[in-house]
């Protein structure tokens, strides 16, 4: 009747959706257009259960601050320690946060738990002391990316995983899966993005870069990451962009999966990461197909005597 195909919220009527993670707002839309209801986001993990969780305004996420107790080390001090590991790294309080700024995450947990100033190795941004619009007086947070995951790039700007699958999955073109990592050639730093197409024939590499340059400058507005400022108002990507799309041949990281498993590795490392995956996986990601041979085995007739 509706001219389309069946979706779940053509079946179910849906009360309430729960997301967490890297994806939770890449695919709200696409949860809210399959099932009706746009997901409230939470952040946990098994170390502390539930961190912090959206109003139900589904703007930022409020801190549980009764399951665990919070520490932050500002992003500054994070970066002293990852240049020389034996600092120790300044710590605030939940209430000494900053609006705008980003933090590692330390967490102490309450009720007989076991962890005390464990470093969860995720960072989160700020976004203000209080959320006006449903009446909570505590900061406000959004999950910025792992403390590990960050590509840095002069020319481009900070870039987190959330940001690059942001303009991955908003650049319109079909896709399977995606890794990027920060590369060099010469004297220039870019970031390659190699990506598995799931449509035939997909967009030239050259008009994918475009577009998902484009998407870069528009998140930009949203986050900010590019303090280099470079995007201003040109028309065109300039020639010496630091962006490069790869093509992965169709199947790639389901191949990968596979050889994992074959590996015996588990659940967790069966995928390739998204940010900054070695050669060795990368080199895992172009092995070709294994192409089998077909032999056509003949019967031999019986004749009847």
């Amino acid at each position: 009747l509706a001219g389309r195909a069946m979706l779940p919220r053509d079946l179910w009527t849906v009360r309430g959706i729960l997301g967490g993670g890297t994806d939770s707002a890449v695919f709200k839309k696409r949860v809210d257009e399959m099932w009706g209801r746009t997901p409230l986001e939470l952040y946990a993990g098994s170390e502390g259960g539930i961190y912090a969780v959206q109003a139900w305004d589904y703007s930022t996420m409020t801190f549980t601050p009764n399951l665990n107790f919070y520490e932050f080390i500002p992003e500054r001090e994070h970066f002293k320690w990852q240049m020389d590991h034996s600092y120790r790294p300044k710590t605030v309080l939940l209430d000494e946060v900053e609006a705008g700024q980003c933090y590692e995450v330390i967490l102490t947990n309450l009720h007989g738990g076991a962890l005390t100033r464990y470093r969860v190795g995720d960072v989160v941004r700020i976004t203000s002391l209080r959320n006006e619009a449903a009446g909570i007086a505590l900061p406000q947070m959004v999950f910025e990316r792992r403390a590990d995951d960050l590509i840095d790039i002069a020319g481009f700007g900070r870039l987190t995983e959330r940001v690059i699958w942001e303009a991955i999955e908003t650049a319109n073109v079909p896709y399977v899966d995606w890794t990027a990592r920060k590369e060099v050639e010469g004297d220039q730093a870019f970031l390659h993005v190699y990506l598995e197409p799931s449509v035939t024939p997909a967009p030239s590499e050259k008009a994918f870069t475009t577009a998902l340059y484009s998407r870069f400058k528009e998140l930009d507005k949203q986050y900010s990451f590019n303090i280099y400022s470079i995007f201003g108002e040109e028309e065109e990507p300039p020639e010496d962009l630091p962006l490069k799309v790869t093509y992965l041949s169709s199947g790639s990281f389901r191949r990968y999966i596979l050889k994992r498993q074959n590996e015996g590795a588990d659940l967790g490392h069966l995928k390739p990461p998204h940010i900054n995956p070695s050669d060795a996986i990368l080199a895992a990601l172009a092995e070709p197909a294994v192409e089998v041979e077909r032999v056509v085995v003949q019967t031999p007739q019986r004749v009847a005597a």
